[in-house]
Formats: C-alpha cells, structure tokens, sequence
C-alpha cells in the first residue's frame, strides 16, 4: 500500500498528537497529585500566578492542551478534504 506524502503528513501529525497528549497526561497526574497532598482547591492550585512552584507546569500543560487542539485541527482539516475529494 502506497501512502501519498499528505498521509504521511497526517501520520506524523498524529504521532505528534499522540506524544503531546501523553505528556499533558504526565503532567496533569504530577499535578493533581501535588494539589491533593496539599489540600488546596483546584482554583487555587492551578492558578499560576499564585501557585508559583508549579506555575512552569501549570504554563506548559496549557500550551501542550493549545498544540493538541491546533494538532488535531489540522487533522480534521486533511479529513474533509479527503472526503471531498473523494465525493468529487
């Protein structure tokens, strides 16, 4: 089976995909359990500009979560173009 160099692309997208999720899933365990040893609320916790010896956590899930989306935007991008050309 041949894959033309789109697939390929789509491909390397979601490997990407798949590693950015693994590390926000990373993070989010590291941080949750931090909050709950120490008894914060969530609000607080996860609040940066308060929590600031987790804030370079707390930053870099949220871009991970922003890659993610932009990731997987541009997968839906290459799977409606397939079908429409398909369809065509």
């Amino acid at each position: 089976m041949e894959t033309s160099a789109g697939d390929q692309d789509l491909v390397e997208v979601m490997k990407r995909y798949f590693a950015v999720k693994a590390e926000v899933e990373e993070i989010k365990l590291r941080l949750e359990t931090a909050r709950r040893e120490s008894g914060e609320e969530i609000e607080a916790f996860y609040n940066p500009r308060s929590n600031l010896s987790h804030a370079a956590d707390i930053i870099r899930s949220h871009a991970l979560k922003q890659e993610m989306a932009r990731l997987m935007e541009w997968a839906e991008t290459w799977g409606r173009q397939s079908l429409a050309l398909n369809e065509a």
